[in-house]
């Protein structure tokens, strides 16, 4: 079987795709997309809107000086 080619700079990724670009685990990573209403479902297959995820960390989590 081959080896799925995955796409870094694609907008939707998987979930452990996005665990790995946000470094956090799956627990908090879910959390924060569904805050963040990041979470897209295609059919059973869930995917994180990375745009949107950053979007969002930045503007709720970022430190302003």
């Amino acid at each position: 079987m081959k080896a799925l080619n995955v796409n870094s700079e694609a907008r939707y990724q998987t979930v452990p795709n996005a665990c790995k670009e946000v470094n956090v685990s799956r627990n908090t990573l879910m959390r924060l997309a569904s805050e963040a209403t990041a979470i897209v479902r295609f059919g059973k297959s869930v995917r994180i809107d990375m745009p949107a995820l950053f979007k969002y960390i930045d503007a709720v989590y970022k430190v302003r000086e």
